[in-house]
């Protein structure tokens, strides 16, 4: 392995790692990464192309391009004076930031490609854990310092005063619990198996205690189903009807109960607004999310509300109901907190969804012979499902190494294609 090789795999995987980890580092509105990943663009679509990153590229082009004429029939209440925020601008700037991910996406296929073209695939991916576990073990201990008041919270952004929790270089401690799920699925290569049981317990306590990350719990545990499910359905096949019956039996009582706890939560949610109408936590993400989307849903089916109008649009009195309108500093910065999946389906309504779910099928028939890749394929979906939205750049380092697996499949400036 030649010096200058080694020079510059590290510095890809210190991109990427810039790119993963430091999400919440802006100039104004704009992050960091995604401006690099933009100026870096040209350079890019001189390089190949895989062409199921350019499915995905022409998807959300045509999602955006209609999202601009859904957005002409569309009545925005309130917005406030701010350039990317009000509406087409705030569709621009979102397109924009998934066309960043497609880019993060093509240079980490490149990369991985060329890894396991010289076989150093494994040494590199694992170096990548290793270096993004030493950045959380800084921030661990950073939490550490905190909790036995060695530093002040005030003195440090890696840890917020609800509850007392890490989130790194992201907005909450829930969005860094996912990215460290993420690293979760990564373990499966780490080749000493005491090593990865260790790196996995130790993310998931981060996860847990310190993140305090339910969606990054969630996935961590989804994902070790996932990855073990062939295994256990060859060891337990004898045992599979009996068990498919007591699954059936729990999902009907769970969902009996779950519909309850709904019922009570609506009217337990209800007086809370009325008792703490500016508690942004109450009025804003997930809580207030769980019953603006399906409105937004029900009346835009089959086109959406279109792409990024989910925080303009989310203000109107039909949407909002009972909701109070937030305070105008925070009154268009609102995601619904339920993930990409459900980001193109409230954006993009069934019709995006559908191509979407099309272009994943047409990966799945690609890797389905691959070993672990349909895992990982369904991995990178799982991370949307629990609320990963859809301009997030680390899942789509994981649909890189998807796609990195398969034959070759590009489309270059010599019209190569490459699979």
């Amino acid at each position: 392995m030649k010096s200058k090789n080694v020079i510059f795999n590290i510095g890809v995987l210190l991109f990427i790692t810039f790119c993963v980890q430091f999400t919440d580092l802006k100039i104004g509105y704009v992050k960091i990464a995604e401006l690099l990943l933009l100026a870096i663009t040209p350079l890019v679509f001189l390089w190949r192309l895989n062409k199921y990153i350019i499915y995905l590229f022409v998807f959300f082009s045509l999602m955006a391009l209609i999202s601009l004429v859904t957005t002409y029939g569309l009545e925005f209440n309130y917005t406030v004076p701010s350039f990317f925020k009000r509406p087409y601008w705030i569709t621009l700037s979102r397109y924009l930031e998934i066309v960043t991910c497609l880019i993060l996406c093509n240079i980490c296929y490149l990369y991985f490609r060329s890894l396991k073209k010289t076989r150093e695939f494994e040494y590199y991916i694992n170096l990548f854990i290793d270096i993004n576990l030493a950045i959380t073990l800084i921030f661990v201990l950073v939490y550490v310092l905190v909790i036995f008041g060695i530093i002040s919270m005030n003195d440090t952004r890696l840890v917020y005063s609800y509850a007392t929790r890490l989130r790194g270089y992201y907005a909450e401690g829930g969005p860094l619990g996912l990215m460290l799920s993420f690293f979760f699925i990564l373990c499966r290569w780490i080749p000493n198996i005491s090593k990865r049981i260790v790196v996995r317990v130790f993310l998931f306590i981060v996860i847990t205690f310190m993140a305090q990350s339910k969606a990054g719990i969630f996935g961590c545990l989804v994902w070790l189903a996932i990855e073990n499910f062939r295994f256990a359905v060859y060891k337990l096949k004898r045992f599979l009807l009996p068990l498919i019956a007591i699954a059936s039996i729990v999902f009907i009582y769970l969902f009996i109960n779950i519909n309850k706890m709904y019922v009570d939560e609506f009217e337990r949610v209800r007086r809370a607004v009325l008792e703490r109408p500016r508690d942004r936590n109450l009025i804003l993400g997930r809580v207030s999310g769980f019953f603006i989307a399906p409105k937004m849903i029900m009346e835009n089916p089959i086109l959406g509300i279109g792409t990024g109008n989910y925080p303009l649009l989310r203000n109107n009195k039909e949407y909002r109901g009972f909701f109070p309108l937030p305070p105008e500093d925070i009154r268009n910065i609102d995601a619904h907190g339920y993930g990409g999946i459900i980001d193109i389906l409230v954006d993009n309504g069934l019709m995006g969804l559908t191509l979407f779910f099309l272009i994943m099928g047409v990966i799945f028939l690609k890797v389905r012979n691959v070993r672990g890749s349909p895992e990982l394929l369904l991995g990178f979906i799982v991370l949307f499902l629990f609320g990963v939205q859809i301009h997030f750049m680390y899942p789509w380092v994981l649909l890189a190494l998807v796609l990195s697996s398969t034959s070759y499949d590009e489309v270059g400036s010599g019209s190569q294609i490459d699979s």
